[in-house]
């Protein structure tokens, strides 16, 4: 019985798997230690007991599924603020490689250099206050017990704003990778060039991480708010 009712609470929770397992197994446990512990010569009374004690497998799935988005929301916009900074750490480093070696561009590509280059400040300019924004909109903030209407509206902001945050980056890199082809093309291939490629490289693995979480905590959000509803 008891093992019937832990399965039936991780199902609910089927959407984050490590979750489900580690509530299954600490259910499990803690019924487990209850029975052991009633006085009743019938073991299949003090299962049902314990099992009727503690509660509908679906609202106890539930609890356990808001305190885990909350501190996953927290930990995305304390990732994102860090990719951003990451990102801004690759840009610089490739532009100080630039003046290290010297390294000119081309007078017949200057213009559209300098177009891409207000662009890309603007998006990255973009992406730090929203995920700044996003990260602080939760980053204080304590964890309901339930998923009621005002932290809903709350993690959809939150949303909102990493998603705008990933749009800047991505934009960002987009016009980092086109600066980087218009300041390589014209020259031949060498070690000199690992540097720039590596860093865009970085740049690329940054904005696909991000993009990355903010799925997965939008799709727990859907989940959580099924399982409250």
């Amino acid at each position: 019985m008891i093992s019937a009712y832990a399965e039936s609470l991780a199902a609910s929770l089927s959407f984050d798997r490590s979750l489900a397992r580690r509530v299954r197994q600490e259910i499990e446990d803690h019924l487990q230690e209850v029975v052991a512990a009633d006085a009743t010569s019938d073991p299949l009374d003090a299962q049902r007991r314990a099992i009727a004690n503690f509660g509908d497998p679906r609202v106890i799935a539930a609890q356990f599924a808001i305190a885990s988005l909350g501190g996953q929301t927290r930990k995305v916009g304390a990732t994102i603020v860090l990719v951003i900074a990451g990102v801004f750490l690759a840009m610089a480093t490739r532009l100080t490689w630039y003046d290290l070696t010297q390294w000119a561009v081309c007078e017949a590509t200057r213009p559209l250099g300098e177009t891409l280059g207000l662009i890309d400040r603007a998006a990255f300019c973009f992406a730090v206050l929203s995920g700044c924004a996003g990260w602080a909109c939760v980053g204080r903030s304590r964890t309901p017990i339930a998923f009621d209407p005002s932290y809903h509206r709350r993690l959809r902001r939150f949303l909102l704003l990493c998603t705008l945050a990933a749009g800047g980056l991505v934009a960002s890199v987009v016009c980092d990778a086109l600066l980087t082809v218009l300041r390589l093309s014209g020259w031949e291939f060498s070690v000199a060039f690992l540097v720039p490629l590596l860093s865009m490289a970085l740049e690329i693995a940054c904005a696909s991480l991000v993009v990355i979480h903010i799925r997965d905590i939008a799709r727990r959000t859907a989940s959580t708010a099924a399982l409250t509803g």
